[in-house]
């Protein structure tokens, strides 16, 4: 059985640790034989910590599923945005309408006021945070609007204009965008066909918009704490959030012999 497990909100609390029950689940399922991975909508240096935890070197997805990455830091598949649609959704949205911006490329985020207090979180998640400037602009992993309000119809006018392109509105307003077919559904299979997995032999665990996809895509799907509605209706199983070690008692009731 291959386990795939979302981070934030599903083994990682909000306080951003992997509660100690969680760690030797997990552990005990690999020790008895099954596959674990992770995919995430981190970049890849701020996931690498729990990856060293989980004991994970590969495969594994990150950014959303835009990137996949197997053992020994081999990529096998990555999906840009490229740069014409970058400069262009900047201009619209950022200069256009007043938006706060970012794009990644790898571990490098590039934003119009470094020390505007929304990015933050990207000092803290082992990234380099430079001013942006035009001649910057590249092929990137991600796009990200500080939307709020207009977030909502920021989606309706990009479902026009750019249909190819995979977004993600969070409560918290910010909206990303990553490139065609980035999302976490396509990676989970690519992770299985790197493992000679069958897509029946999966057990999806998430909890966010960005996981719907993945759900939808695994042979089971296990929605954990405030899911979104999609990925509860993508799922057969409802679990607890990682505070109350929801995927521990999961596992010890469904793939374990012994509790952790």
């Amino acid at each position: 059985m291959l386990l795939a497990f979302d981070l934030d909100n599903t083994i990682v609390t909000y306080a951003g640790e992997i509660p100690p029950r969680i760690l030797a689940a997990i552990t005990a399922a690999k020790d008895a034989g099954h596959l674990v991975s992770v995919l995430t909508g981190r970049p890849q240096a701020s996931a690498l910590p729990f990856l060293q935890q989980l004991g994970i070197d590969g495969p594994y997805a990150v950014n959303h599923g835009a990137l996949v990455i197997g053992q020994d830091d081999a990529v096998l598949s990555r999906s840009l945005i490229a740069a014409a649609d970058v400069g262009s959704l900047i201009e619209q949205y950022g200069a256009g309408r007043g938006l706060e911006y970012a794009f990644m490329v790898d571990d490098d985020i590039f934003v119009a006021d470094p020390s505007d207090p929304r990015w933050s979180w990207a000092h803290t998640l082992n990234r380099n945070v430079f001013a942006f400037t035009p001649e910057l602009i590249r092929d990137a992993d991600k796009v990200v609007f500080s939307a709020y309000e207009a977030g909502p119809q920021l989606l309706r006018e990009l479902e026009v204009s750019h249909p190819e392109l995979m977004k993600y509105m969070w409560a918290d307003g910010f909206f990303e965008i990553t490139g065609v077919g980035a999302h976490k559904g396509a990676a989970l299979e690519r992770i299985c066909d790197e493992l000679g997995v069958a897509q029946a032999d999966t057990v999806a665990f998430g909890d966010g918009v960005n996981d719907v996809t993945m759900m939808r895509w695994a042979g089971r799907a296990v929605a954990v704490g405030r899911s979104h509605p999609e990925v509860l209706a993508a799922s057969s199983d409802h679990i607890a959030e990682p505070e109350d070690d929801g995927v521990a008692d999961w596992l010890a009731e469904n793939l374990l012999s012994v509790s952790v």
